[in-house]
């Protein structure tokens, strides 16, 4: 009995902490949060106001976050989130987004994939890709690429060769964590 007293007190707190931080995070002008998602870029980005597109399930359309650092300046950097329906594997996942990219231009190259995982453990791809076939025009974009099992989630961060590394990026979407997207919910 003394067990199931000090468990129920224990739920009690853990969901009144939740509760808690769903509000801090509700009131946070960067938090992007969805029953499938949460991220939050550093401090420093300013996040670009966006007419709400939904869940996800109606099909890809534009991104559901842009936040941008440096705006308006030669080196500036761009996080964006986009999401589309899509249940299958993550492998397959990647490679229609790789050739998503590909179908963009000549001049794009995927330079790296790798498999990895979240800050919260779920399997993700890393992804390398360079764009621009013009001198002082090349472009970088470092990608997580992670499903929920209801749709697939592409979580980049871009900006000129030679402005950023792939430690700043990985850095700056850290705080990505995925979970199963709850089925039936819009």
């Amino acid at each position: 009995m003394i067990l199931r007293k000090t468990w129920l007190v224990a739920l009690s707190a853990a969901l009144l902490l939740l509760g808690a931080n769903a509000a801090l995070a509700a009131d946070d002008p960067l938090d992007y949060s969805d029953p499938g998602m949460h991220f939050r870029p550093p401090d420093g980005w300013e996040r670009v106001p966006m007419q709400d597109v939904g869940s996800g399930e109606e099909g890809k359309g534009p991104p559901r976050a842009i936040y941008v650092l440096k705006k308006n300046k030669s080196d500036q950097r761009v996080i964006s989130i986009t999401i589309e329906p899509f249940q299958g594997t993550l492998d397959g996942f990647a490679r229609n987004h790789a050739g998503e990219l590909r179908q963009q231009g000549d001049s794009t190259f995927i330079e790296k994939q790798e498999k990895t995982t979240l800050s919260n453990g779920m399997p993700a791809i890393w992804m390398k890709v360079n764009q621009g076939a013009k001198v002082g025009q090349f472009f970088r974009r470092y990608e997580f690429v992670v499903i929920d099992l209801s749709r697939g989630i592409v979580v980049s961060y871009a900006g000129r060769v030679g402005d950023f590394d792939e430690k700043e990026a990985k850095t700056a979407l850290a705080s990505l964590y995925v979970v199963v997207y709850p089925r039936g919910r819009p």
